[in-house]
């Protein structure tokens, strides 16, 4: 076996071993082991802590005015939902399987063994990048990156690290999310017919917000009724749908509640709102065009990051933005959550040639 190959077995294996201990490290919760195992790891960078004012959670990073551009992903996963062992990583058919294995523990593995090595490589060079790992990204409120901001101000943008089917996004689809309640009159479940049932009629209401906003509504909660033979007196929905750009949620909103009044007695609760965030364009993006190129021989595609992100909140702040990482996003948040051997050494191999880029004078 040449030099070459024994090299390559080596990465594989190095990333293989760090994804395997970045998913059995749980961190749905409770993100206090994961971050002490990073700040461990790359104590050459000198993490710093900031509390973000929840739950004990707090955000690790690393910001310097001689390091504008930044690295940042969220160490925080999805709970186990209905994931066998999910903090016990398997590998099969040259994937590995675990939870956060492609959202986002995989692409943190890469991250490390590519600092790690660019530092060995170049020791007479310091890492070009400032990083940040933030927390509570899986929850509506996002602190971490709310939080990350005040920190932020040598950074001029920000690399955010996400499974995107090796899609460099600079833009974010918005979203609309919001409950509603149907409420009606209960009687015995043999004279079903005299009723109107609130869980049929919400379904009816859905349709007619889909054909009204023409795009599908995602049903992502529903519940209703009881194991008594009756018929239940509501039916609870949480429905999400997409934002495209130039929509005003205003203008949604208020479309959203007339169509849901027809219903007679519903109740409606905005969640959350994000408009279409279509992100600056700048030097950053062309760094990470150029290291895709360079790492994989291919074009970079550009694209649209159909889920929320942190980079809403660092875009708000007027940082520019790139999303970007290999990986299914569809698996993620299933109990088919994985990341590909290969995917994970592109993503190495992309990550090392931003920070040589980045490093040049």
């Amino acid at each position: 076996m040449e030099r070459t190959e024994v090299l390559e077995v080596e990465l594989l294996n190095r990333l293989k071993d760090e994804t395997f201990r970045l998913i059995s490290i749980p961190s749905h919760r409770d993100c206090t082991r994961i971050n002490q195992y990073l700040q461990s790891r790359l104590s050459f960078l000198e993490l710093k802590k900031q509390d973000v004012g929840k739950d004990g959670l707090y955000n690790l990073y690393s910001i310097s005015p001689e390091k504008p551009v930044m690295i940042n992903t969220h160490v925080d996963t999805v709970p186990p939902i209905t994931m066998k062992n999910p903090f016990d990583p398997r590998e099969k058919d040259g994937r590995i399987y675990g939870r956060g294995a492609n959202d986002t523990k995989g692409l943190i593995a890469a991250l490390i063994v590519a600092l790690e090595d660019f530092k060995k490589n170049h020791p007479d060079r310091d890492i070009p990048v400032s990083v940040a790992f933030t927390v509570d990204e899986e929850q509506n409120s996002a602190m971490g990156s709310h939080k990350l901001v005040e920190v932020m101000e040598p950074v001029s943008s920000v690399l955010v690290l996400e499974p995107t089917y090796g899609k460099l996004c600079t833009a974010q689809m918005g979203s609309f999310e919001f409950r509603f309640t149907v409420r009606g009159e209960s009687g015995h479940g043999s004279e079903f017919e005299k009723f109107k049932n609130p869980a049929r009629e919400g379904f009816r209401l859905v349709e007619e917000l889909e054909k009204s906003l023409s795009r599908p509504v995602n049903l992502i909660r529903v519940e209703s009724g009881w194991e008594h033979y009756a018929v239940p007196e509501s039916a609870r929905f949480l429905c999400e749908f997409k934002l495209f750009e130039g929509e005003n949620p205003e203008l949604v909103e208020r479309k959203v509640k007339q169509i849901l009044s027809r219903g007679g007695d519903v109740e409606f609760v905005l969640e959350d709102v994000e408009p279409f965030q279509r992100f600056k364009k700048g030097d950053l993006f062309n760094a990470v065009k150029k290291a895709y190129v360079e790492a994989t021989g291919k074009e970079a595609e550009e694209g649209i990051m159909p889920s929320w992100t942190d980079a809403s909140n660092f875009h708000k702040a007027g940082f520019e933005c790139v999303v970007f990482g290999f990986g299914d996003l569809s698996d993620c948040h299933t109990d088919r959550e994985s990341i590909s051997l290969e995917e994970l050494v592109k993503m190495y191999r992309v990550i090392y040639r931003l920070l040589s880029i980045l490093s040049q004078p």
